[in-house]
């Protein structure tokens, strides 16, 4: 009876507790150069690409990723991370999905996904030396 009551107590005391309010974290760490390696696969040699975070306003995000303007850039911060999306376009109309996480504010894990040409990218992302 008194583990019960015990129990109860402690499970009302989990739905009265007011809810902590965390502000989301920051997305302007994102702006700047940052030199992404979209190696293919483990074992093959390095090969990078730039990434140019040139405004983050709000949920939006400008630049560029891998020569190719970023269209459609969206942020969310609502997860206590910063995430991002975007779309780029190759020479050719190639059209590439991506998407990135900010992590321990130095590095980026991202994915791209090549509609056009079939494939999924794995990628991350450190900040270029000044």
């Amino acid at each position: 009876m008194i583990r019960r009551a015990l129990l109860v107590a402690g499970l009302l005391s989990i739905v009265a507790a007011p809810a902590v309010s965390r502000e989301p974290p920051s997305a302007a760490p994102l702006v700047g150069e940052w030199r992404v390696d979209l190696t293919n696969k483990p074992g093959d040699g390095a090969y990078y690409a730039e990434m140019t975070i040139k405004s983050v306003d709000g949920d939006r995000i400008t630049g560029t990723f891998y020569d190719s303007p970023i269209e459609k850039g969206r942020i969310t911060r609502d997860w206590g991370t910063v995430r991002f999306a975007f779309v780029t376009r190759d020479g050719g109309g190639g059209v590439y999905n991506h998407s990135g996480e900010f992590v321990d504010g130095r590095l980026i894990r991202g994915l791209s996904h090549a509609l056009d040409r079939e494939f999924v990218a794995v990628w991350t992302a450190d900040r270029k030396a000044p």
